[in-house]
C-alpha cells in the first residue's frame, strides 16, 4: 500500500460566485433561464471576472497560464509538504499534471529549480489526460513506491480551466464548462509506508469506455482551446460505472465500502454516480461540497475530494472520469493497518 502523507490545496484570488457568473452567462446566452442558476457554483478565477469573458489569442491565454499556474502549483505543494512534515529535498520524485497549459520546460522543472528540490529528481509530466489526470498521476505514483517503496512521491495538479472560456462559441458545450469549470491547485505526498496510520491507496485501475472518444476533451483552434462536453456524457457515465466497479471489487475482494471521494464533474455527473452505484445522499456528501465551494477543477478535482474526507476509517473508493472516456478507480484505507477487514 501506498500512504497519503500529506495534502495541499491553492485557490486563486478573484472569487466569482453564482450570481455573478449567471449574469455574465446571460449576455452570451440571454435565453438562458433563471432556474439554471443553482447548479452554478462558486468558483476562483486567476483574473477578474472581466478578463475572464473577454476574447483573448492562444498566445495571450497561454502567457496567463505561464504567469499563474507555476504559482498556485508551488503553493499547493508546499502545503502538501508542510502537511507531511517533508522538506522539498525530502522529495524523491515529482508528478505534474495539467490538461489547460502547455510550458516547456514543464512545470515540474519550475517547482523543482523554485523550491529547491535536488537535482536528481524524478520528473513525470502527465498532460492530455483531463479531469482523470489527478487520479492517474496517484496510480503512478502508487507504482512507482511499489518499486521503491522508501521514496517519497509529490503529485501537483493545476488547472486554469478559466482561460479556456471562448466568448465567441454560443455552444452547449461552452456554456456548460463555463458554469462548473473553475481554477486552482492540489497536491499530494505519497509513500510506501503501509504500516502507517491514516489514509492509503490499495490498488488503482483505469477503463477506457468504447466508443466514446468524441464525448469528452478539448477541440485545439486557432483561438485556443474549446471545450468538448457532449451532452451524453452523464448517461454514458451511468452506463459504464457500475461494471467497471463491479469488476474491480471482485479482482480486489471489496466486500464494503464506507466512504467515497468523486471527482467533483458538476451536478449531473454526481446524480449519474449516485444512480449508478445506487448510493445514499450521505455518500457523495464531501464531494458535492467541494464542488459546491470551487467547482470542477478538472485534474485537481480528486485531491481536493481526497484531501476533504473526514476521519472515516474502513474501505473506499476514488473515482474520476476523463476524455476517453476514461474512469479512473482506485481502493482506499483509513485507519491503523492491523483493523483492517481485507488483506492485499
Amino acid at each position: 500500500m501506498s500512504a497519503f502523507l500529506g495534502f495541499g490545496t491553492a485557490l486563486p484570488e478573484h472569487v466569482v460566485d453564482a450570481q455573478a457568473s449567471f449574469a455574465a452567462l446571460q449576455h452570451f446566452w440571454p435565453r438562458l433561464r433563471t432556474a439554471t442558476a443553482p447548479e452554478v457554483a462558486t468558483r476562483y478565477t486567476v483574473e477578474p471576472l472581466e478578463n475572464v469573458i473577454r476574447n483573448r489569442s492562444l498566445g495571450d491565454a497561454m502567457r496567463s497560464y505561464a504567469e499563474h499556474a507555476p504559482r498556485l502549483a508551488q503553493l499547493a505543494s508546499s502545503r502538501a509538504l508542510a502537511d507531511a512534515q517533508l522538506e522539498p529535498s525530502d522529495i524523491d520524485m515529482v508528478i505534474s499534471v495539467s490538461c489547460t497549459g502547455y510550458l516547456v520546460p514543464s512545470l515540474e522543472v519550475r517547482l523543482a529549480a523554485e523550491m529547491g528540490m535536488r537535482a536528481d529528481i524524478i520528473r513525470l509530466p502527465l498532460t492530455e489526460l483531463g479531469c482523470s489526470g489527478g487520479a492517474a498521476a496517484l496510480a503512478a505514483a502508487h507504482r512507482h513506491l511499489a518499486a521503491y517503496p522508501h521514496s517519497r512521491v509529490l503529485v501537483v495538479a493545476v488547472e486554469l480551466c478559466s482561460l479556456s472560456f471562448r466568448p465567441d462559441d454560443r455552444s452547449l458545450d461552452n456554456l456548460t464548462a463555463a458554469m462548473v469549470f473553475g481554477d486552482g491547485a492540489a497536491a499530494a505526498v505519497l509513500g510506501g509506508d503501509a504500516g502507517r496510520d491514516g489514509l492509503h491507496l490499495v490498488h488503482a485501475t483505469s477503463r477506457l469506455v468504447p466508443n466514446s472518444t468524441s464525448v469528452l476533451g478539448f477541440d485545439l483552434r486557432d483561438s485556443g482551446f474549446h471545450v468538448v462536453l457532449d451532452r451524453r456524457l452523464p448517461r454514458l457515465v451511468e452506463a459504464a460505472l457500475p461494471g467497471a466497479v463491479a469488476d474491480f471489487r471482485a479482482g480486489r475482494r471489496i466486500e464494503a465500502l464506507d466512504f467515497y471521494a468523486v471527482h467533483a464533474g458538476g451536478p449531473r455527473i454526481f446524480d449519474a454516480v449516485q444512480s449508478a452505484l445506487r448510493l445514499d445522499d450521505e455518500a457523495l456528501a464531501v464531494s458535492r461540497q467541494v464542488f459546491r465551494e470551487v467547482g470542477n477543477l478538472s485534474s485537481a478535482s480528486i485531491l481536493f475530494s481526497l484531501a476533504a474526507l473526514p476521519e472515516t476509517p474502513g474501505e473506499g473508493l476514488a473515482i474520476a472520469f476523463g476524455p476517453g472516456v476514461t474512469i479512473e478507480l482506485a481502493h482506499l484505507r483509513r485507519g491503523p493497518s492491523e483493523d483492517f477487514r481485507l488483506v492485499d
